[in-house]
């Protein structure tokens, strides 16, 4: 799951969003913040909760956990 974060719904993505998809299991959780350049991924842990994001700037470029291969460069993302 993405989310992109506005001005608009930043407290729904943080709070009511994350809250949700953590309980009915969404693996992988990414919420991107354009403003900033800035991508924090949460993995589901064994116990069911979002353990600490890692956290990815535009210079990164993020493995995506569901799919082995697959790999996004951020600098063409935030370019």
């Amino acid at each position: 799951m993405v989310e992109i974060t506005s001005p608009s719904t930043f407290q729904k993505d943080l709070k009511e969003k994350f809250n949700l998809y953590e309980r009915v299991g969404v693996h992988e959780y990414w919420i991107v913040y354009p403003e900033e350049n800035t991508i924090c991924v949460f993995h589901l842990t064994h116990e069911g909760k979002y353990g600490r994001p890692e956290v990815y700037t535009e210079q990164d470029s993020i493995n995506v956990g569901i799919f082995a291969d697959f790999t996004i460069e951020l600098p063409e993302v935030f370019a």
